[in-house]
């Protein structure tokens, strides 16, 4: 499982909006940006989103995080009650507390893709900011907002998805599949060559533009995943 996450001033979320719709013409007037979506076709427009995240000025001071879980390793039970659902949440917990480590002079608004879910955004919201408490963290209510976004109606949201797309298809394998995607590979290729990620196994450095952290789960009934 590959998460990740866009940190980006609040300041600069309707101009980063704006310079998205001028990068997505004219091959993508309309519909939504994703990875599922990159095609042939549509590859000089995913090339100069991606571009523009790494040089646009509108982007200066937005950087990428992500983790890598192999949830082959997952002991649901032990660590989620048996509920995958609030074992993803976990991850996600993680991901924002490395947000919350590396800008500390910052409040956050927190805004994951929408999805079907019994937990509300709002819990972990309070998980977090208990969690940043207990360590000691200064900061009166680090995260200030925790709600649900659709990703259709989100064009950063779905920057997050080209991005992390470029990763996952890489840690999962996908491009070694006979038949895998020729834009796919190239996107991925042209992506992480653009982060200087030369092995998707390895961790980057915890700060960048694009970083990488893959976290280390205890194994589940103490063997290591298959």
């Amino acid at each position: 499982m590959v998460m990740g996450g866009l940190i980006i001033p609040s300041r600069l979320v309707a101009q980063a909006n704006t310079r998205i719709a001028e990068l997505r013409l004219p091959e993508l007037p309309q519909g939504e940006m994703k990875w599922g979506s990159v095609s042939r076709g549509k590859l000089a427009a995913y090339r100069r989103i991606a571009d523009a995240f790494f040089d646009d000025k509108t982007f200066a001071g937005v950087d990428f995080h992500t983790t890598v879980v192999d949830t082959w390793g997952q002991d649901h039970q032990r660590f989620g009650d048996g509920d995958r659902d609030k074992t993803f949440n976990k991850e996600l917990y993680q991901l924002a507390s490395k947000f919350a480590r590396l800008y500390p002079d910052r409040l956050f608004h927190l805004y994951p893709d929408d999805r079907e879910t019994i937990h509300r955004p709002g819990e972990l919201r309070d998980i977090l900011n208990f969690g940043r408490k207990k360590k000691g963290d200064k900061r009166d209510f680090p995260f200030r907002r925790s709600h649900f976004r659709k990703s259709c109606d989100t064009p950063l949201i779905q920057v997050v998805d080209i991005l992390l797309g470029s990763l996952a298809y890489q840690v999962n394998g996908h491009m070694m599949v006979e038949g895998a995607s020729e834009a796919k590979i190239s996107l991925s290729a042209h992506i992480l060559g653009r982060a200087n990620v030369r092995n998707v196994m390895a961790d980057t450095n915890m700060r960048g533009k694009f970083t990488i952290w893959h976290r280390k789960l205890q194994p589940r009934n103490g063997r290591p995943p298959a």
